[in-house]
């Protein structure tokens, strides 16, 4: 299956990306934003200038026909945002700058005020994008898929032409054929991806609070504090507590990727905020469906652990896929991810990295 994947500015990568184009149906990148505006993003602030926005045009250019969506995914805004249709216009004539260059398919949003509130500033490029709803909007069950499907029918811009499975899903088989059947025939010619490497707690209790904490942040009312929180009272101490339940996370290895043929089209890999070193890693190891090495170091959201802990990628075979997909989620009556970990994992010994590698 092909693969949709971060981009990121940097000339090396777009290159490494570029050699690898028939193998990506897309790639996901927000727009710069600068002191004073908005940012419509769910991660770090990418500061703007001219040249960074036309160092993104010139990286952009060599991926050709590749799909290319626009991260517009913050959990909620300043309220007065909704109604500054000389911001929003603004943002969209960007949009349309970019489009005319390089050619952009859709936005990708979680907030469907926002997604409104573009819609009717009447700008001439909506109609050219489609709307995705994004990875926190968790698309988990047919009703939802409906009711994301309903809103974006009232708008102008375009049914999405993918969509993504919330990672709850991957090792429910079941529910995820259902899911998948019902969508691809309400909606016809629709992809569907599954997000394979964000490694996270399997329905994170602390998701909802940390997606509002990183939208707090990129306000400018809060210092982003959200890290520290993780590492106290989060899913940071939570693995480390605990790190054989990192296991029990919905990722998907790449060696079984293949077995969702026929339900999901896509792959979808994070860790943009990890750099380019990180992602060409995970780009080679889910093309090549294979990876002999520390699981950790393929894992965005606990790409934390790998300091700490080496989890043999390929000490986990040959019954992984099987194991997990049958789990009952019964823990207090299994010890099976116990014994996994005890089988693939050892503990690192503490050491510094080299000043080159930090």
């Amino acid at each position: 299956m092909k693969l949709s994947v971060p981009f990121i500015p940097d000339p090396d990568y777009a290159g490494f990306l570029a050699e690898r184009s028939s193998s990506l149906a897309s790639v996901y990148f927000p727009l710069p934003s600068g002191p004073g505006e908005p940012v419509l993003d769910s991660r770090i602030r990418v500061p703007h200038n001219r040249q960074s926005e036309d160092i993104l045009e010139k990286t952009l250019v060599p991926l050709g026909k590749v799909k290319k969506y626009l991260l517009v995914n913050t959990r909620f805004l300043p309220p007065g945002l909704y109604t500054d249709a000389a911001a929003l216009n603004r943002f969209l004539d960007r949009i349309s700058r970019l489009n005319a260059q390089v050619g952009i398919t859709g936005l990708v949003i979680s907030d469907f005020y926002l997604a409104n509130a573009l819609d009717r500033t009447g700008h001439e490029v909506i109609p050219a994008l489609e709307a995705v709803p994004g990875v926190n909007c968790m698309m988990d069950s047919p009703d939802k898929v409906a009711a994301y499907t309903e809103i974006i029918e009232q708008t102008r811009f375009k049914l999405p032409g993918r969509l993504l499975i919330d990672r709850s899903l991957n090792r429910d088989l079941h529910a995820l054929n259902a899911l998948a059947s019902n969508t691809k025939r309400q909606i016809p010619g629709i992809r569907l991806e599954l997000l394979a490497n964000e490694g996270c707690i399997l329905h994170c209790p602390f998701k909802p609070a940390h997606d509002a904490q990183i939208a707090l942040s990129n306000t400018g009312l809060v210092r982003e504090a959200t890290w520290m929180i993780n590492r106290t009272a989060g899913c940071h101490s939570y693995f480390f507590k605990h790190p054989h339940r990192f296991l029990k996370s919905p990722f998907i290895r790449p060696e079984d990727t293949a077995r969702y043929r026929g339900v999901a089209d896509t792959i979808k890999l994070c860790g943009r905020t990890l750099g380019p070193g990180f992602l060409a890693r995970c780009i080679n190891a889910y093309l090549d469906q294979s990876f002999d090495g520390n699981l950790l170091d393929l894992m965005d959201a606990t790409a934390f652990m790998a300091d700490r802990f080496h989890i043999g990628n390929k000490a986990l075979e040959p019954d992984f896929f099987n194991t997990v997909t049958t789990c009952t989620k019964a823990c207090k009556q299994c010890r099976m991810c116990e014994k996994l970990f005890q089988k693939a994992a050892y503990r690192k010994s503490v050491g510094f990295k080299p000043y080159k590698e930090i």
